[in-house]
């Protein structure tokens, strides 16, 4: 006989979407050691970190180095306002204000994932979003900021993710229905 959990992890596993649009995961496995274990955690740091660390090495196949970036970003994303979190306009500063003087990008930001996200990843040229998750739409992560690159629809027509979460996983599912706020990097067209 089947424990209870084992028969919720095989319902959840049934209720995942089959087909998965936008960037493979292969992308972004590098990223797996690129782990947030401090308290209180930096997560908008190291998904803007991942962002920047991706657009660069996809554009000009450099890669940076991850200590420099995160000791960048940390002062312009989780420390740059006095408060407790990271709220997206944080995460877009932060952004802003690393590639002010790189003409490459512009930082963009919303509210509503479920609109921007699929549209984003079904271009031609799909692009990775951080996304945050949020205690209030019962995430497991609670207040939290994961790396996009994909999504697709359950048989039930429900949205979910898959994205780097800055804990060790680079494949991580979570539904589009606890989410809030994004913001990602659109190439300027002129360069």
């Amino acid at each position: 006989m089947m424990s209870n959990q084992a028969a919720k992890e095989i319902q959840a596993k049934k209720n995942m979407p089959k087909k998965w649009q936008g960037l493979k995961p292969a992308r972004f496995a590098k990223y797996r050691s690129w782990i947030n274990s401090g308290t209180p955690g930096i997560c908008g740091t190291y998904c803007s970190a991942v962002m920047v660390h991706d657009a660069v090495l996809q554009k000009y196949k450099k890669s940076l180095d991850k200590d420099t970036l995160l000791a960048g970003l940390l002062t312009v994303v989780d420390e740059f306002l006095p408060y407790k979190g990271t709220f997206f306009w944080d995460v877009q500063h932060g952004l802003k204000a690393l590639l002010k003087d790189i003409p490459d990008w512009s930082v963009k930001s919303g509210l509503i994932t479920e609109k921007i996200v699929p549209a984003l990843l079904d271009r031609p040229n799909p692009v990775p979003v951080i996304v945050g998750t949020t205690r209030l739409f019962n995430s497991k992560y609670k207040n939290h900021w994961v790396v996009v690159y994909a999504y697709g629809y359950n048989e039930d027509g429900k949205l979910f993710y898959k994205a780097y979460d800055n804990h060790g996983r680079y494949q991580a599912i979570l539904p589009a229905s606890q989410t809030i706020g994004c913001v990602w990097l659109e190439e300027r067209k002129n360069n």
